[in-house]
Formats: C-alpha cells, structure tokens, sequence
C-alpha cells in the first residue's frame, strides 16, 4: 500500500445551492486477482480535513491495519469540507472523513454517510467583554446566550462558510429573529480569523477548536454556544461515493475495520490519543498546544463501539436536523432535502462491528 497527500492549501468556497452531481472523471472500479488468486484491491481515495475524527485514519494506516486487509489507501489532505464536497462531486476521492459540510454530499444524491467518527463540541460566537452584545442576556438549557436583534444587527463576524462554526451563527441569529442577511460575515481562513480578531478587526468571530480555548483564556465571551443555539450534539462523518458503495462494499467494510480498531485503540489510551493527534495536526500544519489539545481531549469523544451500542444513539440524527436548517435557510433546497435521510447507509459499519443500533430518519 502507498500512501500520497497531496496539500490542499487553499479553502474551497462551498457553493449556497447543492452540488449538482458527480464529474465526469474516471472512477476506480474495485478489485483483480493477482497470479496466485490473492485479491488485489484499487486505490481507494480518502479525503481528509485536519481535524480529531482523521487522527483514527492516520493511526491505522501509520499502524498498517488497512495493509493488513490487503487495502490500497491513499490520502488526500483538505483544508476543509468545502474542498472535499468538490473533489467528491468530480469524483476525484471515494471517501471523505470530515464533518457538517458534508451534508451538502449528502443532499445532493451522489454520496451515502457510513459512519461517524466523533462527537464534536466546544465552538461559539465569541465577542470582547465590552460588546454591547453582553447587556442583553437569556437563559437557555442552564447556558446563557447573550444579544439581541438591536445589539447584533449590522455587526461584522469573522469566521469560515461551509462549517459547523457557520452553522453555530447562524443558530445565533437565529434566536434574535435574524439571519446573516443582518450582518456582515467576513469568510477569512481558518487561524487568520482568529488573528484579524484579537488584532481589533470584526465585531465577533464564529471559532473552533483550538481557538476557543485560546479566547476565553484571553477573557473574550462566548455569546452562542453550539449546542444551544443550534439545539444539535454534533457528530462529524464519513461518506462515500454512491458508485463506490455499490460497487465496493467489501472495501468500505474492511476499512470501516481498520478505521474503528484505530479509533478503539487510541480512545483507550489518553497518552497515545495525545501523542498521535499532537502529531497529526503538526503534519497536517496545525499547532496545538499541550493544554490546547489537553482540553480538544476533554471535549471530544470518540464514536466508540459502546458509545454507538448506547440506547440514545441514533446514526445520522445530527445531520437530519443540519439538513433540516440548511433547507430553512434556503441553501438546500426542499426537494433535495429528503435524500439527506435517504442517504444513510448504517449496513456498513453494522457489518465491520457485529453490532446494530437505530437509525434516523
């Protein structure tokens, strides 16, 4: 098995309507049988973003679990889903290992969801502890969310398009009766948000991990909290193709495998969980902090095979309700919405853990 990455540095601006379907690039097919009848698998194209779910996938490769199943893997390093939803539209990766975005793969009728890798937390809209935005407070699930349709009209937020951090301010307007329509959201790259921010630029920024973090230990204010203001627990995902889930699910299966036995390893093992995400993210051009990464730890939790055999798990419920939002706001449109549900495909990874759990929809 080889292993290429090839460096996506620029984002990739997601589009507001729906992908319109997959290129017309050539697609690998599957598998051949060498001399010895031994099964000889096609490169199976990964897409991936530097984030916790893909530190799983590069442990097992790093391991050589996905060798050891005969696969032929190949990475391809995203800056983020928007990047990934195009390459998977022009058919140039059968896989992605990434979050939210990806509904919009779904949507769009040309991808099915087969697992989810972690549930993903800490994010907010963050302002500076003299912003207007604090004089007006509401209580919401034990969290207070402050603002108001006065104090946030017309302000300007630094954040990325196309990610759950959008979704997180849109959720937030949302409470003031608002949309972004309301406001000025500046799309400025990942990290460089964060800069422009505590340089003095933009009234508020929609952030992420590690940057969260990082802004409330320097007193900024989390106005939005996910969760409550979007009322969804976030679960980033993997997808595949239609034609690759069709024509090779013995390959997804085993990669399903080898993905999960990584993810059990390293979710069992605070050290090595710390260790291989600290490398994986330095690789991959992020820099964490030991305390950063201490508390992504603390916040993130794997999708483990206990966690899914829990009685309130539901596969896919989180990208029902992300589906439901987008089509509100009207960048998925409705009759597209249905294929959202449509596309889950729980079977695979039922498979490759002997387990069964419910899914939405």
């Amino acid at each position: 098995m080889k292993k290429r990455v090839l460096a996506m540095l620029l984002s990739m601006a997601m589009t507001a309507t729906l992908l319109a379907g997959c290129g017309s690039s050539s697609d690998s097919t599957g598998d051949t049988t060498d001399g010895d009848g031994a099964k000889e698998y096609d490169v199976l194209r990964v897409a991936m973003m530097p984030f916790g779910g893909n530190v799983p996938a590069q442990y097992a490769y790093d391991q050589g679990y996905f060798e050891e199943l005969g696969l032929n893997v190949e990475f391809y390093q995203f800056a983020n889903g928007a990047g990934i939803n195009e390459a998977l539209a022009a058919k140039e990766v059968d896989v992605g290992v990434s979050g939210l975005a990806m509904i919009f793969s779904l949507a769009s009728g040309t991808c099915k969801m087969i697992g989810e890798s972690q549930v993903s937390s800490a994010m907010g809209v963050y302002v500076r502890p003299d912003s207007p935005i604090l004089d007006h407070a509401t209580e919401v699930d034990g969290t207070t969310i402050y603002g108001s349709a006065d104090t946030v009209k017309g302000i300007t937020v630094l954040g990325q398009t196309g990610t759950s951090s959008q979704y997180n301010l849109d959720g937030w307007l949302g409470m003031f009766g608002l949309t972004e329509a309301d406001i000025e959201f500046v799309n400025v790259g990942l990290g460089t948000d964060m800069t422009a921010f505590l340089s003095g630029e933009g009234d508020a920024i929609a952030a992420s991990r590690p940057y969260t973090f990082q802004l409330e230990a320097e007193g900024y204010v989390n106005a939005g909290n996910f969760e409550q203001t979007t009322d969804t627990v976030l679960t980033d995902v993997i997808v595949a193709r239609n034609e690759v889930v069709e024509e090779r699910r013995e390959e997804l299966v085993l990669f399903m495998q080898a993905y999960e036995k990584a993810l059990e390893e390293i979710s069992a093992d605070e050290e090595l969980r710390y260790n291989t995400s600290m490398d994986y993210f330095k690789n991959n051009g992020r820099d964490y902090s030991e305390e950063d990464m201490r508390n992504e730890m603390k916040v993130n939790d794997y999708i483990t095979t206990a966690y899914m055999s829990g009685e309130d798990y539901v596969f896919g419920n989180a990208m029902v309700k992300i589906g439901q939002f987008y089509s509100d706001c009207g960048q998925i449109e409705p009759e597209a919405l249905p294929n959202v549900a449509a596309s889950f495909d729980a079977s695979i990874i039922q498979e490759a853990l002997g387990i069964t759990f419910d899914v939405a929809g």
